[in-house]
C-alpha cells in the first residue's frame, strides 16, 4: 500500500497503523466531550472495518473551513428539496477511492463523495432546488454505502471525504442560496459495532430481539430492525450522547436541518428531548421526521413532540394510486381530505420515490415519463415541500433496493427528449414558486381532477387527466372565473353553476385565473 496513490489510499494506511494501537490497548471513550473540542473516532476490532475508523485522522488533516452555525433562513414550504445519496452522485476523483469500492455492485461503495456534490452545486440549484438533503455521512461498517450503518457517529466517513470538505460544502451551498439537511440516525448502529464490545456500553442496546411485528408498539421501538443494533434511547447516557451529539454536527458544520431516520422505532419522549434541546438553541433548526406510515393521526402525533415536518405518507400512497395505468385519483382525493389532520400541513415532505420506495419510473408498464410528469406537477403545486430525488429529473428507473440506489448519470441531462425532465422541473419549481400557497379543491373522479391554488392573489387552475383517453368532465361551480393558459394562448371561461371541460389524455394543463 502506498501513499502517493492519493489522499483516501494514505488515510487507509493511516487506519492500519492507528488500528494496531488501539488493539495494543486504548479504550474507547463513553460520552462526548464539551462543544468546542473536537470528537475523536470509536475503534473497531473487526479487520473487515477498517474505513470505520480513521476519519479522526483525515478530519485533522485538512485545516476546515469556520462554519456559520447561525440559521438565517428556515426551511419552509416555500423550498424544494434535492435528495442525494452520497455514495451514488458524484465521484469526484476515482483514482483517490478506498480499496473496498466496486462500481460493479450494487451493494458496496461505489465512490461518490462530498466533493462531487460541491462540483455539482450549480447543475443542483439550476434545477429549482433551494436545499439538499444528504444521506448520513457519518463513518459506516462494512458495506454501509448508504451510510445507516454507522460506526462511529463523530466523524466524517473517509468514503466521503471529511469534516473540512463537509464544512467547504455547507459554507459553499449557503453562498448560492442553498440549504443543507443531514440525514441522522439514533434508532441503531451497524452491524458489529465497536460499541457492542466496549464493556462501558453494555447497557446502551436493547436485548437483541428481531422486530417481526410492526403492530406491536413495544416492539416495534425495541426490536432489532432488520438485526441492527438497538440502541435504547430511555438509558440517560444514551439520550444525552445523542443530544449533544447532534449539537455537535450542527456546531461543527452550519448545516440547516436533520432528517431524522426511523422514527417510529424511538420514543415519543426521547423525540420530545431531543427536539426540545435543539430548537432551544437553534429555534429555526429544521426537523424532518421520517415515518413510514399512511395513517395521518399516527404521523401527527410526531409533530406535537417538536418535528417541523414529515415524510407524507399519506399523500404519497394517494400519488401512487393516482397517476398510473389504472389511475384512482379519488384515493388521491381520500388523502387530501385526510389532511385536516394534521397542524401544520404545508411543512410535510411531499415525495414520488426515494431511496426506501421504488422509484416512480418503475411503478408502470407503460407511458412511465407521462405518470412521473402527473405525479410531479401534484407534488410541487401542491402547498408542501417537495422532495426530487436524485436521478429523477433524467427519468431514472429501479424498482426496489439496490436497484433504486443506481449512480447518478450526469451525461442523460443532456439528451433531449423526453426522459430529460429538468425543463419540466425547472418550469414547475417557477410555477411553486409563485402560486402555491392555497390549495381548493374542485372537482375529481375516478381518472380527472380540477384544483386551484393561489399566492398573493395571484390564482392559477390545474387540470389532471391521469387517463390514457381524452376526458370531458361536467361539474358545478360556484363563483365565474376567466382563464388564460399559462404556457399558450388559449382562453376559457368558468360559469357559475355547470361547466364542462375537456381534457387531453396523461396531460396536467395549466390555466392563470384572470377575474
Amino acid at each position: 500500500m502506498t501513499f502517493q496513490l492519493g489522499k483516501k489510499h494514505f488515510q487507509f494506511s493511516l487506519l492500519i497503523i492507528f488500528t494496531l494501537v488501539l488493539l495494543m490497548g486504548c479504550q474507547s471513550k463513553n460520552a462526548l466531550p464539551s462543544e468546542t473540542t473536537p470528537l475523536t473516532s470509536e475503534a473497531s476490532d473487526e479487520k473487515d472495518a477498517t474505513q470505520s475508523n480513521e476519519a479522526t485522522q483525515a478530519n485533522e488533516s485538512t485545516t476546515a473551513e469556520s462554519p456559520t452555525t447561525e440559521i438565517t433562513a428556515r426551511i419552509t414550504s416555500d423550498d424544494i428539496i434535492y435528495f442525494i445519496m452520497v455514495d451514488r452522485f458524484a465521484d469526484s476523483n476515482p483514482e483517490s477511492n478506498l480499496p473496498d469500492v466496486n462500481k460493479e455492485d450494487m451493494r458496496a461503495f461505489q465512490g461518490g463523495d462530498l466533493q462531487g456534490v460541491i462540483d455539482h452545486l450549480d447543475y443542483i440549484k439550476s434545477l429549482g432546488a433551494t436545499a439538499i438533503w444528504l444521506t448520513p455521512v457519518m463513518t459506516n461498517g462494512p458495506n454501509g454505502y448508504h451510510g445507516y450503518w454507522i460506526y462511529d457517529f463523530e466523524s466524517v466517513d473517509p468514503h466521503f471525504g471529511d469534516m473540512a470538505t463537509l464544512q467547504t460544502l455547507v459554507n459553499q451551498a449557503h453562498e448560492m442560496g442553498i440549504k443543507v439537511i443531514l440525514d441522522y440516525v439514533v434508532n441503531h448502529t451497524g452491524y458489529n459495532s465497536p460499541w457492542l464490545s466496549d464493556p462501558d456500553k453494555a447497557d446502551w442496546f436493547h436485548p437483541d430481539t428481531p422486530l417481526n411485528n410492526f403492530k406491536d408498539a413495544n416492539e416495534l421501538e425495541t426490536g432489532w430492525l432488520a438485526g441492527l443494533p438497538d440502541l435504547d434511547q430511555s438509558n440517560p447516557e444514551v439520550k444525552d450522547y445523542f443530544i449533544k451529539n447532534a449539537l455537535w454536527w450542527i456546531d461543527q458544520t452550519g448545516i440547516d436541518g436533520f432528517r431524522l431516520d426511523t422514527m417510529r422505532h424511538v420514543s415519543h419522549e426521547f423525540w420530545q428531548d431531543f427536539s426540545g434541546a435543539i430548537k432551544e438553541k437553534y429555534p429555526d433548526f429544521f426537523l424532518l421526521g421520517e415515518v413510514w406510515d399512511g395513517n395521518t393521526n399516527t404521523l401527527e402525533s410526531y409533530h406535537k413532540d417538536g418535528i417541523d415536518s414529515l415524510t407524507n405518507y399519506s399523500l404519497y400512497n394517494g400519488i401512487i394510486n393516482a397517476f398510473n395505468v389504472k389511475p384512482n385519483i379519488l384515493s388521491l382525493a381520500n388523502a387530501l381530505e385526510k389532511e385536516k389532520n394534521f397542524s401544520t400541513p404545508t411543512e410535510n415532505a411531499l415525495f414520488i420515490d426515494n431511496h426506501d420506495n421504488a422509484r416512480f419510473m418503475s411503478q408502470n408498464p407503460k407511458n412511465q415519463v407521462e405518470y412521473t410528469k402527473l405525479a410531479l406537477a401534484f407534488t410541487y403545486t401542491y402547498p408542501a415541500i417537495p422532495v426530487l430525488y436524485y436521478g429523477t429529473e433524467i427519468a431514472m428507473d429501479g424498482a426496489y433496493d439496490p436497484a433504486n440506489r443506481a449512480f447518478m448519470d450526469f451525461s442523460q441531462s443532456e439528451v433531449n427528449d423526453e426522459t430529460n425532465l429538468i425543463p419540466y422541473l425547472q418550469f414547475l419549481a417557477q410555477v411553486k414558486e409563485n402560486y402555491s400557497g392555497s390549495f381548493h379543491l374542485i372537482y375529481r373522479d375516478q381518472f380527472t381532477m380540477i384544483y386551484e391554488i393561489s399566492k398573493e392573489n395571484k390564482r392559477l387552475l390545474v387540470a389532471i387527466n391521469a387517463s390514457d383517453s381524452e376526458k370531458t368532465i361536467s361539474f358545478d361551480y360556484s363563483d365565474s372565473m376567466s382563464l388564460k393558459e399559462l404556457t399558450g394562448s388559449e382562453s376559457l371561461t368558468l360559469q357559475t353553476g355547470s361547466n364542462s371541460f375537456t381534457l387531453p389524455p396523461l396531460t396536467s394543463q395549466f390555466y392563470i385565473i384572470t377575474k
